[in-house]
This record gives C-alpha cells, sequence and structure tokens, in this order.
C-alpha cells in the first residue's frame, strides 16, 4: 500500500466520527426548519422564567420547553427561600449589608467547599433579583428579612421567603411572562419533552428535538439553548450514579428527572459536584423498598425542643451531641453513618413525660405506632431491642450505661448538658430515621458565564445552563445555606436574559 493512501486506525475512526457528525446535521438541516428562535430554554421553572422573560424584554423571540403540564417546576413544592445582601428591604430596615459579607459567610458555612466563581456570580447580582420581585408584588414576612431558622446562621440578617412559599415567586413570574406570551415574544410548549439538541458539524449546538404530548418528534432550531431543567432527585439511576448514596426518599418534584443532564452529555459536556451529596436528617419511612415515602420526620433543634432520648448508629454507639443547636451538625454526623441511618432510644418515661417529637403528631399517636408502623420498634429490655432493630446489643448496652453516668453527673463524655431523664425504665423505645433529598448536589459543568463546559474547559458554543441543573453544591459545597438554591436559581436565569445570551434582534 502507498503512503498517499496510507489509513491508520486513529484516522479511519476520526473520519468515521466525523461522516456520522456531518450526516446527522445533514439530516436535521433537511427538515423544514421552520422559525429560528433567538432562546430556546429547556425548563419552565427557578431559571427558565426569568430567562425567558428577560430575554424577551431586550426583544428575543423566545420558545419555552416544559415537560410538564405547567410552568413553574418545583416551586409549586418549594419553600421559596431567598437569600440576598444590600437589597432595598434591608435597607429599609437599617441592615448594612454586602455581597462581599454574603460570598465570605457562603465560603464559612460550606467549609470552603462551594464553587467560588459561581457563589460570586451568584451573591453579587442576587440583590437586583430579589429588589426585582419585590418591586413586582414579592412580598415576605414582616419579622424578614433574618440571619437563619436551623441551618448555620448568616452574619447579617438577609434570609427570607414569600407568605406562599414557591408558589408567591412563581406569581410574580407568571405575571411578568404573561405579556410577553400575549404578544407572541414567548411562546410556551408544555407537556413537552426535549429528547435531544442538535448539533452542526462543528459541534455548536444549533437546536433542540423535543416530543410532543401526541408522539410527534420535532425539531426546534436556535441562536442559543440554556438548560434549565432543574434536578435528577425523582430518577433513582441518576441520583445513585451521581451522589455515590442510596436514594431513600420520595419527597420531591416528578419532573426532577435529570433531563438537562442527558441532554448536556450528549452534547459533550460532563457533570461535577456529586461528592457534595448531603442528606437531610429524620426521615421515618414507610417501608424499606426505596426509594420510599416517608409517614414523618424527626427535625431536632435543640433551642425549641430540648432532646430526651439519645441517637445510636447500627454499631450501638452515639456519634453526635444532641442538644448541639444546629441541622448541619446532624446532617454531617449522619452522612458518615452506616446506610445514612440511625435510631433514636427513648426508656418509658421519657415517652410519657416529654413533649411529642414528631411534627404535629400527639403523644397518642405516637405511642399508638409503635407495634403498628414500620420503623417503630418496641422492647422489654434493651437486648430484645438491639434484636429488633439490627443494632448491636452489647454496644447498645455499653452506650445507655455511659449515657446515665453522663445524666446522673449533669454532663457526659459529648459535653450534652440537657438530659432530663436516664434511659432506664422499661419498655424500650427505638424510632428508626433516614437521610432523605429534597435537591442534587451534582450538576452540569458550566464556567461564570454559565456556558456548558467541557471537560478540557471549553464551552460548548451557543449552550447554557443554570438551575439547580447546575448541582446545588455548586452554590452550596456539602452543606445547606440559606436560600442558596432558588436565590442563585433565579438570578442566574436573569442574567442569562438580561446580558448573557447574544442574538441580533
Amino acid at each position: 500500500m502507498s503512503d498517499d493512501i496510507k489509513i491508520t486506525k486513529r484516522s479511519f475512526l476520526s473520519m468515521i466520527a466525523a461522516t456520522a457528525a456531518l450526516s446527522v446535521a445533514d439530516r436535521s438541516m433537511a427538515q423544514d426548519k421552520g422559525p429560528t428562535w433567538d432562546v430556546i430554554v429547556v425548563g419552565g421553572g427557578n431559571s427558565g422564567l426569568p430567562a425567558a422573560i428577560f430575554a424577551a424584554e431586550r426583544g428575543a423571540r423566545v420558545l419555552i420547553i416544559e415537560a410538564a403540564a405547567s410552568l413553574g417546576g418545583t416551586l409549586f413544592l418549594s419553600s421559596g427561600q431567598m437569600s440576598a445582601a444590600g437589597t432595598k428591604l434591608q435597607q429599609q430596615k437599617g441592615i448594612d449589608d454586602s455581597g462581599q459579607l454574603h460570598y465570605d459567610d457562603i465560603m464559612r458555612i460550606s467549609k470552603k467547599t462551594a464553587n467560588p466563581r459561581l457563589v460570586k456570580l451568584a451573591v453579587f447580582n442576587a440583590a437586583e433579583t430579589f429588589d426585582w420581585l419585590m418591586d413586582h408584588g414579592f412580598d415576605v414576612r414582616p419579622e424578614q428579612p433574618v440571619t437563619g431558622t436551623t441551618h448555620e446562621p448568616y452574619s447579617r440578617a438577609r434570609y427570607a421567603w414569600g407568605k406562599d412559599g414557591g408558589k408567591s415567586i412563581l406569581r410574580v413570574l407568571n405575571e411578568q411572562l404573561k405579556p410577553h406570551l400575549d404578544a407572541g415574544r414567548v411562546q410556551a410548549l408544555t407537556s413537552t419533552q426535549a429528547k435531544e439538541l442538535l448539533l452542526d458539524a462543528a459541534g455548536a449546538v444549533v437546536g433542540v428535538a423535543a416530543l410532543d404530548g401526541s408522539g410527534k418528534l420535532q425539531n426546534h432550531y436556535g441562536k442559543n439553548v440554556a438548560l434549565t431543567t432543574g434536578g435528577y432527585t425523582a430518577n433513582t439511576k441518576m441520583f445513585e450514579q451521581y451522589e455515590k448514596a442510596k436514594r431513600y426518599s420520595v419527597a420531591t418534584y416528578p419532573y426532577s428527572q435529570g433531563a438537562g443532564i442527558t441532554l448536556g452529555l450528549g452534547a459533550g459536556g460532563y457533570v461535577r459536584g456529586g461528592e457534595h451529596h448531603l442528606g437531610l436528617f429524620g426521615a421515618i419511612m414507610t417501608n424499606d423498598t426505596y426509594p420510599s415515602p416517608f409517614v414523618a420526620t424527626i427535625r431536632p433543634w435543640p433551642p425549641t425542643t430540648p432532646p430526651w432520648g439519645i441517637y445510636v448508629n447500627r454499631q450501638g454507639k452515639r456519634f453526635l451531641r444532641e442538644d448541639i443547636p444546629s441541622h448541619d451538625a446532624f446532617e454531617q454526623a449522619l452522612r458518615v453513618q452506616t446506610d445514612e441511618r440511625c435510631w433514636l432510644v427513648l426508656d418509658d418515661e421519657m415517652i410519657r413525660t416529654m413533649p411529642p417529637f414528631i411534627g404535629r403528631w400527639t403523644r397518642e399517636q405516637i405511642l399508638e405506632s409503635f407495634g403498628t408502623k414500620k420503623n417503630f420498634f418496641k422492647a422489654g429490655d434493651l437486648e430484645a431491642l438491639a434484636a429488633a432493630t439490627g443494632i448491636d446489643g452489647k454496644a447498645l448496652a455499653t452506650t445507655v450505661a455511659q449515657y446515665n453516668q453522663g445524666q446522673a453527673r449533669g454532663k457526659d463524655a459529648l459535653g450534652r448538658t440537657h438530659m432530663p431523664l436516664p434511659i432506664a425504665k422499661g419498655p424500650y423505645y427505638a424510632v428508626r430515621l433516614q437521610s432523605w433529598a429534597l435537591i442534587s448536589f451534582a450538576g452540569l459543568a458550566v464556567n461564570d458565564s454559565l456556558q456548558v463546559i467541557r471537560r478540557d474547559g471549553k464551552p460548548i458554543r451557543n449552550l447554557y445552563a443554570a438551575g439547580e441543573l447546575l448541582g446545588a453544591g455548586q452554590c452550596m459545597g456539602r452543606s445547606y445555606c440559606g436560600g442558596m438554591s432558588v436565590t442563585p436559581a433565579l438570578t442566574f436565569g436573569r442574567l442569562l436574559g438580561q446580558r448573557i445570551l447574544k442574538f441580533a434582534t
């Protein structure tokens, strides 16, 4: 074979790949293209709606593709908690605050695990987002803003939420979107699933292939595509793949299926942030077939509900000081326990004396649950309780004895001081508690212009992403920072529509 026609294996594979790319482009371009939108927004929720509103205000023609039957996404279920520094509301109340102080707080609370560049983009632009909402009818409770509730507090009062939770935010977004829908600047396709991103021969995104409610697949072309589809907490396979943890709970928006991740990966993007996984504390599961609904939660908050019993792990040992006033401490401690699971252990005198400790349940409801509901255990002695729960029996007996010694002294080895009673009078009780999830911590990687990037850091042309699709860990790290899920989502969507997306009108 002569040198001029010699083909190496590498060059052959490159030719095949290039031919395939050209074939896909040729097929898609050969179809009736219809209109080319200035912006295609995939996902009509926290980020997608402000992206569409602000792009339309600049004169863009915008198409929203939404899998659900209604726009709004997780705002239907969200508590709508926000945090912003330097707002008009703070100024009215004499609160001195700044984006730098907000940034410093996030890095402190997250123990420097949050993404500094994205945190800065979020917090230095959050006040404008918050003020815009309030200028258009968003309202908060009279006592707000506050420094925090049960997670680690901010150094300034900048934490607030709508009277109707996320629906308060959605109401404003819908009102601001409506004129653009009525004028035809924005079109919304609901009950429509984005299936694939359309790429040209150079790998730039040129549109979206979407399946409508009738089962028809149609190509939609655009100068910019913004992925704002939310997280993957309703997708067991994706949750466990990226967070390296079991998905125990059914507690989230059913359309949080990770569609944006699938789309982004198909265009050459990648996923990061799963190492930040952090479950919430205290779900009592309905059954052991996971993911499971839960019957209730125990959310310890010692300042208002001081602890009575003890929390032990499968090894029968305590793993934190039960009267520590921090949900973060409970969550971080549970994260490293076997199966992210623990048991609240009590005796009969405690359970009949202490205030009710499960949500809004009465004492009678709690007592009735032992022996009738899954994950409620009752036994005549500690050995039988350990056998019923699967806890190490010898270790449990030692742990209870050590706790009782500390209780008699008024302070135990962990530093706990609120110990009204010893664990000494049978029957004995245990409630099994599990971690649970509301948000996803991993997500598509973007740069600080919200462009989806490849592993080499190069952006995928015309492709952007915002909201929970980026992974909550980017703006919170391995922690829960008040308001740093909803506010960055809204802010990044606003920034996309207002100044990042490029189009000629």
